[in-house]
């Protein structure tokens, strides 16, 4: 017979939190707004999912902007990413 563990038997509630776990370095968030801005503008047909993935690749392109190991080039293409997230986020908005 199997049974089934009970999730609210831990302390921490909240399946997605792990304080422990390492952050992703500069280059993974990177690599994370340049394939949400291909995404996007794979998207032409849905301005809803355009939109989301163009907010996601913004805030990716912000947070290596803010990190203090980043190198010049991922600043340089960070800018870049920034730029086309905005422009999406503009040609979207309602």
């Amino acid at each position: 017979m199997t049974t089934a563990t009970n999730p609210w038997a831990a302390t921490d509630h909240d399946p997605t939190s792990n304080l422990n776990a390492a952050a992703p370095s500069t280059a993974a968030v990177l690599s994370y707004a340049r394939a949400d801005i291909h995404t996007a503008v794979s998207c032409a047909d849905d301005p809803h999912r355009r939109r989301q993935y163009a907010l996601s690749a913004r805030d990716n392109a912000v947070t290596v902007l803010l990190a203090g190991d980043a190198t010049a080039d991922e600043l340089r293409h960070a800018e870049y990413y920034l730029a086309d997230a905005e422009a999406f986020i503009a040609a979207t908005a309602s």
